[in-house]
């Protein structure tokens, strides 16, 4: 019996270092990501005209990674009201659109305890034909 757990135990354990050394391998490098093709196509083109090296092309693509990175956290940390008016609409048109396509999806009493779970507090029950 012995035995037997200390071979369940060898199994179990050569299996995680393989499933570890597995996800490893798979897992992206930062030079692995897939770099959005404007960026390469302006990397590509500062490269052709100031004659950049290879490596200097990468670091330029790196330096704009880090921008559009930055540029994603600061749009996500600002309030709804601090967007340029035709980004909010948009925002506010996608929204809707997500909430009219769950509501799509759960049946009459889901749906109507989505719709009063979704309701701010103190408003009045929305119009059946929402």
């Amino acid at each position: 019996m012995a035995s037997l757990r200390l071979w369940i135990l060898g199994v179990a354990s050569a299996s995680f270092v393989a499933g570890a050394f597995a996800g490893y391998a798979a897992a992206p490098r930062g030079d692995d990501r897939e770099i959005p093709p404007a960026e390469q196509a302006y990397a590509a083109d500062l490269g052709a005209r100031y004659g950049l090296r290879q490596a200097q092309v990468r670091q330029v693509l790196h330096v704009l990674q880090h921008q559009r990175e930055r540029e994603i956290a600061i749009l996500l940390t600002a309030h709804g009201s601090q967007l340029p008016q035709p980004q909010m609409g948009e925002m506010l048109a996608l929204r809707t659109a997500t909430e009219q396509r769950i509501r799509a999806l759960l049946d009459d009493e889901q749906r109507a305890r989505y719709d009063r779970d979704s309701r701010p507090p103190g408003r009045e029950p929305a119009a059946a034909g929402r």
